[in-house]
């Protein structure tokens, strides 16, 4: 199986001169982080990914987790990499210094973050919902909350969970029926059960924080009804004593992919209940939550480019190293696969478009990073700009992703398909990303009808104006003149389709839903183009080396070429998307 290497050189450029360090000064957490000490971070965390994470992978691939009588047992040596992990100070990288982080930016945490998913997916699903948990108890304003898990889950002592899901409720959270009961003591008690927990039972810390969504017994129906509340593994009692809480993991999936990463369903309250604590105010717990909730989508959208990046190397050095065929040029026999001009264009939409994926990623930590500083000249914008994209980065990059992975078994040929390869298992992880924290089609309801529809696209067009004027030096550009001009005029296409839609169509109820994965791609189509005109930009650098710069112009040229005309096509669908939805009958 091919060793994995992080993406430092990209990650390099992204942080170096896609961000700047101009912008970076923008942000206090950067104040004492020259490039020295950000690079010197970033190799350390990819140190740790090669060394210690990526030969974990296949391994608990193979090995799986183990229950028994409500303990899980993760893949061996798991435990130990955790140990490893939290000694680090990795779990506090971007948390508050008075919690016990080192509150570095969320741009760096970001790349660091993608280092680790690369290297072990699985193992890495940890780390999000711990921070998620943590950043849920700022947004909340509960200090006491604070106090009590707050260092905890910061220090990685404690890990986090993210309880939602119910065999009766998945997306449709208004069908919840876990319920939470006022008791004496001014605390609840939860009865219910939970389904698909990561990490909702290991052997990695003894103590977890589950963020469990209920009912109280006076909560209005529906999702306007629910709270939040925080439920310990464990109790301390007043003399000193650890007793467990009424959380009992009843079972773990067998999954098609992420084997290694316990999928748990939960068990709340047997008997007494499991004692809890409200989050928040009563019945605005999805509020709270999707603090979490979005915390996890940019992490899930970072899951796509971290393993297509995986399946990317293991098909370059496999084009590399096989010999087969006939140069179509010189007819020289045999040839290594990357001689061949089709399995070049695997592999350059592979590079292009991760390449691309990578710079938004960053993009987006850096915008997390703006609109959590109220000082920031920008932070209006920045925010409104990261809710615009966290559903186009979720949902477009993941499934970009698992076809990218599907390439890289087909540069492998028959080999990919079997298991020694390694490939497969980065197709299988990957498939559950356009499902978990919210398929495609929830992404693309979200992004059309709370992004676009409720301003009547005002932030979406003062956004497509921004993509035009940040990329207008790529007109006078030696190589990028013509890429210019095909990505201007797909956003101008872009909003001309979305504009009408908006104006003429939004009563049309069933089209604007079966529009909607089609606009969300084509936005996606658009943003990833973006990025790679801003990196050929950014690469006018004398700092730059001449290969680099060659290879980021190449990229563009073949995007805009290859993938750029799937705008016209998605937009295309948006016209008549609910032809035939009405009329066929199924069964």
């Amino acid at each position: 199986m091919t060793a994995y290497h992080a993406p430092v050189n990209d990650i390099r450029f992204g942080l170096q001169h896609l961000i700047g360090r101009d912008r970076l000064n923008q942000l206090p957490a950067c104040a004492a982080l020259d490039d020295e000490l950000m690079f010197a971070i970033v190799d350390e965390a990819a140190r740790f990914a090669e060394q210690v994470l990526a030969p974990l992978n296949a391994p608990g691939d193979r090995q799986g987790c183990r229950l028994d009588q409500g303990r899980v047992t993760t893949p061996d040596a798991w435990a130990d990499a955790y140990a490893q992990f939290r000694e680090a100070g990795w779990p506090g990288l971007c948390l508050p210094e008075s919690l016990g982080g080192q509150a570095l930016p969320k741009v760096l945490a970001t790349a660091v973050t993608e280092a680790w998913q690369g290297a072990n997916l699985a193992f890495s699903l940890i780390q999000p919902l711990t921070e998620g948990a943590v950043e849920a108890l700022l947004a909340s304003g509960d200090t006491k909350l604070l106090e009590q898990y707050g260092e905890r889950l910061v220090s990685g002592d404690w890990t986090a969970t993210m309880a939602l899901t119910e065999p009766a409720a998945g997306s449709d959270l208004g069908l919840m029926k876990t319920r939470a009961v006022p008791d004496e003591n001014g605390g609840y008690r939860l009865f219910g059960q939970k389904l698909y927990i990561t990490y909702g039972e290991h052997d990695f810390t003894e103590r977890k924080l589950h963020l469990v969504l209920a009912r109280l017994p006076d909560a209005p129906s529906g999702s306007k009804g629910i709270s939040l509340f925080a439920v310990p593994s464990h109790l301390d009692s007043d003399n000193g004593d650890v007793q467990p809480n009424e959380v009992l993991c009843t079972g773990i999936e067998h999954k098609l992919g992420l084997h290694g990463s316990p999928t748990c369903s939960l068990q709340l309250g047997a008997k007494q209940g499991a004692w809890g604590q409200l989050i928040g105010e009563p019945n605005r717990g999805l509020a709270v939550m999707f603090v979490m909730m979005n915390e996890a989508r940019l992490s899930v959208g970072l899951q796509g480019v971290a393993v297509g990046e995986r399946a990317y190397q293991a098909a370059l050095e496999w084009a590399q190293d096989r010999q087969q065929g006939r140069h179509v040029e010189t007819g020289e026999s045999p040839v290594a696969l990357v001689e061949h001009p089709d399995i070049r264009r695997l592999l350059l939409g592979m590079r292009s478009r991760l390449f691309a994926a990578r710079m938004l990623g960053l993009h987006l930590g850096y915008q997390v990073d703006c609109a959590r500083e109220s000082s920031h000249p920008n932070t209006r914008q920045a925010q409104q700009e990261l809710d615009l994209l966290t559903p186009i980065f979720k949902a477009h990059v993941t499934e970009l992703a698992n076809r990218l992975a599907g390439d890289a078994i087909q540069i492998f040929g028959g080999m990919g398909f079997i298991e020694e390869t390694g490939v497969a298992q980065f197709y299988r992880d990957l498939r559950i990303s356009t499902i978990y924290e919210g398929t495609t089609g929830i992404q693309a309801q979200d992004f059309l009808f709370r992004k676009l529809q409720r301003d009547n696209g005002e932030v979406f067009f003062d956004w497509l104006n921004r993509v035009k004027t940040s990329i207008q030096p790529l007109s006078d550009h030696a190589t990028g003149s013509s890429d210019w001009a095909l990505l201007t005029r797909k956003a101008d296409l872009l909003r001309n389709t979305v504009r009408d839609l908006l104006e003429q169509q939004s009563s049309n109820a069933t089209l604007m839903h079966a529009a909607s994965v089609a606009v969300l791609e084509a936005t996606g189509v658009l943003a990833l183009g973006w990025q790679l005109a801003l990196s050929v930009l950014a690469a006018d650098n004398e700092t730059v080396t001449a290969k680099e710069k060659n290879n980021i112009q190449a990229l563009l040229a073949f995007y805009c070429a290859h993938h750029l005309p799937e705008i016209r096509v998605h937009l295309d669908r948006v016209q008549h998307a609910d032809k035939g939805i009405r009329e066929y009958e199924f069964g």
